[in-house]
């Protein structure tokens, strides 16, 4: 499959997506305005480069990206990097310092670019459905706290739970009560609307309404925190100043962006995923997307974005169906900065406080741990665990903590897997799994074996230990073990060792072995290491049933 397939959503395109990618990207749009100059801010960097980095990268992710539904931009947590790395190189604000953070936007590019084309978008397997499901309930979390500053109208310290928890709870004594009754009066009605009429644009509705009552009551003469003034101008087309000193001192901020804005990113891509059937998502383009994103972006004085998930429930949540959304947010933004800064003036920053925080309703899964729970208990524990380490320890600790204890789990099953063991009828049907701690025998000479993992140097010991602890020599003259091996898919030299010297023992006990399920990459080999003795017909098979079959006219003789 091709890495690259521009603008593939505009095949069986709609006037219905387009009304919903319209409004939705208004609505997106409105919201990037203050969101985006807020992210520059943390960043260190003047509040009009994050305007500039919600313009070029947006359409050019566009064209290239495989999530419909994905909002490209400025996120906090990058944000948060950028600034706490640049601010060890030059001083904040200073030409150097913003200088440095479009070369970061160059080098990501080009990282995530190489790592698509590389084809190693393959790190995100590690990314189970239990560690993102467990990341972005805990991240949805902080980010709604986050948001609980401007919807109260107090300040709120930027950290983990305790951390929010600690600044809320002793700025609590400095809430604006109009600000918080206009919060509150704006989540009522976004639900109400989205309740009682869901196809309107309740979130334009909402933020187009606010600006109204402002104006026509004057509140922004009182406490109310509004937007303000938008600096004017469109991003000028430059080249970043590049040398081998700078890119050295860079590097390894950018490694570190590359990788974890690319998980953040499609972490975001496969919870939107989950909730919609027409979604699909492609590890090795979103990296060449977002990449190329980065890479172009910075020609127009762009710092490093990603997808980010408030603005990405929002996107979902508004109607969109394509990309094409992120496109009518640029062009909102390239058009409210050239012409209708003012209009914008006067809007709350509790309101949209308010839409991020509906929005987010739908990233936190409440009943998938409680399915885990019942069904399997080790994934419930890495999905409380990512939760928890997210919550407590920050977002990036969460996703390579949620990583590392998948790694963990599937070495330690590599190294002792769990032998599984099937019974059939005298049919060959299949018959209720035997108890753990024994082995299916089918007429009292018959055991059959299943081994799903690769038969390797760390878990053929374990392996062999299994199969000699668990198999139980009746008084019968003849014993037969049936060993599946449907999923096994390798076997390495100290594999094939051990198989054989496991094969002696078992003979020496009089019990003879049959295989079945040999996929065709192993069966030449394991011919060739003389695995089996005899006639191949009278050894291997191609299902249980046929193995069955032999044995049963072999018994009839």
């Amino acid at each position: 499959m091709a890495i690259l397939k521009p603008l593939s959503w505009v095949q069986n395109y709609s006037k219905n997506k387009l009304i919903g990618d319209f409004f939705a990207g208004l609505t997106v749009g409105i919201l990037l305005i203050p969101q985006s100059m807020a992210y520059a801010l943390i960043a260190g960097l003047p509040v009009i480069y994050g305007l500039y980095a919600s313009l070029i990268p947006q359409v050019i992710y566009a064209f290239f990206g495989s999530s419909n539904r994905l909002s490209v931009g400025p996120t906090a947590m990058d944000s948060l990097l950028i600034g706490s790395g640049l601010v060890l190189l030059a001083s904040i604000g200073s030409q150097e310092y913003i200088e440095f953070a479009i070369i970061l936007s160059l080098l990501v590019g080009v990282i995530q670019t190489l790592l698509g084309f590389m084809k190693m978008g393959f790190i995100t397997q590690l990314l189970s459905r239990p560690i993102i499901s467990g990341f972005t309930s805990a991240a949805a979390i902080l980010i709604g706290l986050n948001q609980l500053g401007p919807l109260l109208g107090i300040y709120i310290d930027k950290g983990n739970l305790i951390v929010l928890l600690r600044s809320i709870s002793h700025n609590l004594i400095h809430i604006d009560l109009l600000t918080v009754f206009i919060g509150l009066a704006s989540i009522v009605s976004l639900f109400v609307l989205k309740k009682s009429i869901p196809k309107i644009p309740s979130n334009l509705i909402i933020v187009l309404t606010s600006i109204g009552l402002v104006h026509y009551f004057e509140l922004h003469i009182s406490n109310l925190k509004i937007i303000g003034e938008i600096p004017m101008g469109l991003p000028n087309f430059s080249v970043p100043h590049l040398n081998l000193e700078k890119i050295t001192l860079l590097l390894p901020l950018a490694f570190t962006l590359a990788v974890i804005s690319f998980i953040e990113s499609f972490s975001v891509g496969k919870k939107l995923g989950m909730k919609s059937r027409d979604h699909t998502l492609d590890a090795n383009t979103e990296l060449v997307a977002l990449g190329s994103a980065n890479f172009i972006g910075s020609f127009f004085m762009s710092f490093p974005v990603t997808g980010g998930f408030g603005r990405s429930a929002v996107n979902l949540n508004a109607g969109a169906y394509t990309p094409f959304s992120g496109i009518i947010s640029a062009c909102l933004i390239a058009i409210t900065l050239l012409f209708f800064t003012d209009i914008f003036e006067l809007l709350p920053y509790t309101v949209l406080a308010a839409i991020i925080l509906v929005a987010l309703r739908d990233l936190i899964d409440f009943k998938y741990p409680f399915q885990l729970w019942k069904s399997n208990r080790i994934d419930f524990f890495m999905l409380i665990f990512t939760f928890f380490i997210t919550l407590f320890l920050g977002m990036i600790w969460g996703v390579f903590s949620g990583m590392g204890m998948y790694v963990f789990l599937l070495i330690y099953k590599s190294v002792f897997p769990k032998i599984q063991l099937q019974s059939f009828d005298e049919k060959g049907g299949i018959l209720p799994a035997p108890n753990k701690t024994s082995i299916a025998i089918l007429n009292h000479n018959l055991y059959i074996l299943k081994i799903d993992t690769p038969i390797i140097t760390i878990n053929i010991k374990s392996i062999k230990q299994q199969i000699n602890q668990k198999i139980i020599v009746s008084n019968s003259a003849r014993q037969t073990l049936l060993i599946d091996l449907s999923a096994i898919q390798h076997i390495d030299g100290m594999g094939f060792k051990g198989i054989k010297r496991l094969i002696l023992q078992l003979n020496e006990k009089n019990i003879r072995i049959l295989w079945f399920g040999i996929l065709p990459s192993l069966q030449s080999i394991i011919t060739f290491k003389k695995l089996t003795t005899g006639p191949m017909e009278e050894n291997v098979f191609k299902d249980a049933t046929g193995a069955i079959n032999f044995l049963r006219k072999v018994n009839d003789k």
